[in-house]
């Protein structure tokens, strides 16, 4: 089975990662961890700082996300597929996902209804597009 997790370096994605590497024998899975940086909200401050700085922000950034999830994956001896994305996390990771997964699986931080209305939430909006199955870990 091949799975996407989300993650974002936050407890509730390492949560996820857990659920994915605990049920392993149940799952089987081929474990891919994505990281979707949301992209520097102005043109004019990306241009003058230059792509070849952006890039290793984002990758910076990236790798530092990573890093927990990574060290959970090695204590489990299991590994993964890295992917990493800018843009909507919510949108790229309904995106990747119809490009072949099986399952997302995905921790929520436990918002209200009205914080999700108000703030947005990565998992709403992977769970309104995404083609795939979602699985939230709380």
């Amino acid at each position: 089975m091949k799975i996407l997790v989300p993650i974002d370096g936050s407890d509730a994605s390492l949560r996820a990662l857990a659920f994915v590497t605990s049920h392993a024998d149940a799952f089987s899975p081929d474990i891919h961890l994505i990281h979707v940086h949301l992209p520097v909200p102005s043109a004019r401050a990306a241009a003058w700082v230059g792509k070849e700085v952006l890039h290793a922000y984002y990758e910076e950034e990236s790798d530092a996300a990573l890093k927990p999830a990574l060290g959970l994956l090695a204590k489990a001896g299991k590994q993964a597929v890295v992917i990493k994305g800018i843009g909507d996390p919510g949108s790229e990771i309904a995106s990747k996902a119809a490009a072949g997964f099986d399952l997302i699986v995905m921790g929520n931080k436990g918002r209200t209804a009205l914080g999700n209305m108000v703030m947005g939430s990565v998992a709403m909006r992977t769970l309104a597009e995404s083609t795939v199955p979602v699985l939230l870990v709380k």
